[in-house]
């Protein structure tokens, strides 16, 4: 039997990833979050700051995990401009406390660090490979730098199995409005339902970004993780590029009324990557692994969760 721990297992892509994990028999699924009350079905479940050392060190005593999918983190680019240290305290301070925790009380576990796009230096446009340069844009992909080069210092000196994957603009049913297509849909879905004027605001629409279907990317987890040596990297994308503009275009051609759309300055980050597109060769070469899910139905699929959380809770 595999003991596999999800870290930041109420969050969008650990949903995802958990549905997957349980259809693998043999499987002993564990997730820690800071929600109180969070439940998973037959997923064992607890509620941990990531941040509290001592707290993550006894949970680790009790898992053992075999396989770690290190998903806890803050996630949101513009969250992160405006509160950078919060940014830093999760997803760096919190990821040495995981790294401290299965030293000791896992040293063999694997362990899948979840990392972003957002440390390349985007070079007019061109496909982003795994050695593609590196340049810090903002506090969040600062953290993540940051927290690739702990997985590396733990890996030269104790061992540990770790390996990291880049993972590049992902979406689909249950994100939460942070991020720029569910946010479309939700304000989309809210002016369907008579809740706002028929306006949609938006920010800079002509960033070009690598989009995937968050169902891939949690089969893409599944099967690196699986098959992935340690020290090694791996990018997550779908190696095609969309503009902003084209999302919300394949949003309102979808919408059931009439939308004028309204630009808001107070959308755009200080820097912004105009391009980032990933280059998917090593995981298709070695995995095998290739998008089902077009945007359009990505897209879609989107904006009908965002029309069934809104009749489900009406205050949302």
């Amino acid at each position: 039997m595999s003991r596999i721990l999800v870290t930041g297992c109420s969050g969008f892509l650990a949903a995802h990833l958990l549905r997957r994990l349980q259809r693998r028999p043999g499987n002993k699924l564990f997730g820690i979050t800071e929600v109180p009350g969070f439940t998973f079905p037959d997923v064992e479940v607890f509620q941990v700051d990531i941040r509290r050392r001592e707290d993550i060190a006894h949970m680790l005593e009790i898992i053992r995990p075999d396989l770690t999918f290190h998903l806890a983190a803050v996630t949101s680019v513009g969250y992160a401009w405006k509160n950078p240290e919060l940014t830093y305290e999760v997803n760096f301070l919190g990821t040495s406390n995981l790294l401290e925790a299965l030293q000791a009380s896992a040293p063999e576990s694997r362990l899948l660090l979840m990392s972003s796009a957002e440390v390349y230096r985007a070079r007019d446009g061109e496909p982003l490979g795994e050695s593609s340069p590196l340049l810090c844009q903002n506090p969040y992909a600062l953290s993540k730098m940051a927290m690739e080069l702990l997985g590396d210092l733990y890996g030269r000196a104790f061992g540990m199995r770790s390996f990291k994957v880049r993972a590049f603009n992902f979406t689909g049913p249950g994100q939460d409005r942070n991020f720029v297509a569910s946010d479309f849909a939700a304000q989309i879905a809210a002016i369907e339902k008579g809740e706002r004027p028929p306006v949609i605001r938006v920010g800079n629409l002509e960033a070009v970004r690598d989009f995937s279907d968050v169902r891939d990317v949690a089969r893409y987890l599944e099967v690196i993780a699986a098959g992935a040596q340690g020290g090694e990297l791996f990018n997550v994308c779908s190696g095609s590029t969309f503009s902003i503009r084209r999302l919300l275009d394949v949003l309102l051609e979808q919408a059931r009324v009439p939308i004028h759309v309204e630009v808001d300055p107070d959308r755009f980050r200080p820097l912004d990557n105009p391009v980032l597109r990933g280059d998917a060769g090593l995981i298709r070469r070695r995995f095998g692994l290739e998008p089902e899910y077009p945007i359009e139905r990505t897209l879609g699929d989107l904006l009908d969760s965002w029309r069934e959380a809104l009749r489900e809770d009406p205050g949302r």
